[in-house]
């Protein structure tokens, strides 16, 4: 279970509080402690921004709601901050919500500002708590969480979460089917793919793969009807039926296949092979590997131009942005970014390269047309996974180490929203990505 702090209103803008415990209340009345993300709370702080505040693992069965112990809470006033008198016994904030094996439940906690202090000395906070509720499918957008075995699911316009998903262990690689509204996550621990209702926010189907293969990437066809994932571990690539969820063949590359992607046709496929410094392609309509090529760094990941006549290719062992020749496979271009490349997009409309740095922070825009290094963005981490929203015009950098998603406006280049996910963000992927 998650508990999400909703933003403070501002009429709190002078308040500072830390809790003691938070504690989910069974109906039998028994309290299960949960860890708390962050005890100091500032109204200042938290104005229009939404908190993850607590999280831990309950036993199955119905619950009450929450039981809140306050442990200071202060003031600012003309004559400086004051402490106020705390409530001696938990705060209950009564809401009824069910736990269920293998799901995960998502809980909005509110803070009224409307007389938290009374007789002047005493604070008499209000709460009221609300569970996940429905909104627009197009507004939609998933974050993968390695650590923390969860999908967050967050609305891209308002930069809220609304909800969570339990997945297996160890969500990694997640594609998106806009059309079918359906997304699909590699469960690299248990060897699994899992199937997402966007509308319905649970997992509807699982496809096993075999023993130790440890998916770490998936791509997917432009119709939405293959699907790829990358099985680092036994050195294949299954090709999947994925209206069916079976799998249709599984193909030998080469060593240490990190990521793939589909060029535009959805004929192939592109394999970066780390270990082994090279890019299998297979041929989807023939499900065979139709060739292999070396590079001259560790490929990480790639990603396509609009029209497929040219991938992008960034290694974490060079400084060089590879642009491959898919027709002749050839390494036809190298355009100097610097060190630690993590991630790689590209923007259809304007062509350009944003590639995400290790260290820094930083998110380097490249210019295809000129081979040049143009601009930078910056963001408050290691920018794994970036999504391009072509509805909104903006970037999404999942940020791993922070348990961040960052939002950049593409038009001014300026942060303009974060939301706080799960432990181990891994990959985004948002309804209107393009």
């Amino acid at each position: 279970m998650f508990v999400y702090l909703q933003p403070m209103p501002q009429e709190s803008d002078k308040l500072r509080f830390s809790l003691a415990q938070i504690s989910a209340v069974r109906e039998d009345g028994q309290e299960f402690p949960l860890s708390l993300a962050v005890d100091e709370l500032s109204g200042a702080d938290l104005t229009g921004t939404q908190k993850n505040l607590a999280a831990g693992v309950l036993p199955p069965g119905s619950y009450a709601g929450l039981s809140i112990q306050v442990a200071r809470a202060l003031v600012q006033t003309q004559d400086g901050e004051i402490a106020l008198l705390v409530p001696e016994q938990p705060v209950a904030v009564d809401h009824a919500f069910d736990v269920a094996r293998q799901r995960a439940t998502a809980l909005f906690l509110s803070f009224d500002a409307a007389k938290f202090i009374t007789a002047e000395v005493r604070f008499t906070p209000g709460f009221s708590l609300a569970s996940a509720g429905r909104g627009l499918i197009n507004l939609t957008g998933l974050v993968s969480n390695s650590g923390s075995n969860t999908l967050t699911v967050f609305d891209k316009k308002a930069m809220q979460v609304v909800d969570a998903i339990a997945t297996g262990e160890g969500p990694g690689g997640l594609v998106l089917d806009q059309v079918r509204a359906r997304a699909y996550v590699a469960a690299s621990r248990d060897d699994t793919i899992e199937v997402i209702d966007i509308f319905k926010r649970q997992n509807i189907n699982r496809l096993r793969l075999d023993f130790m293969d440890r998916p770490v990437e998936l791509a997917l066809t432009p119709d939405g009807r293959t699907l790829v994932s990358v099985n680092q571990a036994s050195n294949t690539v299954s090709i999947i039926d994925a209206l069916s969820m079976t799998e249709v063949r599984r193909v030998p590359v080469g060593d240490g296949p990190a990521s793939a992607v589909v060029d535009p046709s959805g004929l192939k496929v592109y394999v970066m092979n780390t270990r082994s410094s090279t890019i299998s392609v297979v041929d989807l309509t023939q499900r065979a590997l139709a060739a292999t090529f070396s590079v001259e760094a560790p490929p990480l990941r790639g990603a396509f131009n609009r029209r497929g006549r040219a991938l992008y290719v960034i290694s974490s062992e060079s400084p060089n942005l590879m642009e491959i020749d898919p027709a002749r496979l050839i390494v036809s271009k190298k355009i100097f970014i610097g060190m630690g490349a993590v991630s790689v997009t590209v923007d259809n409309p304007t062509g350009q390269i944003y590639v995400g740095k290790k260290l820094g922070g930083e998110i380097a825009v490249i210019d295809p047309f000129s081979s040049m290094f143009i601009d930078s963005l910056q963001v408050d981490g290691t920018a794994v996974s970036l999504t391009i929203d072509g509805e909104e015009r903006s970037l999404l950098a999942a940020l791993a180490g922070r348990n961040k998603l960052q939002k950049i406006n593409l038009n001014s280049k300026k942060r303009v929203a974060e939301i706080e996910v799960g432990e181990g963000a891994f990959g985004v992927v948002v309804m209107g990505e393009r």
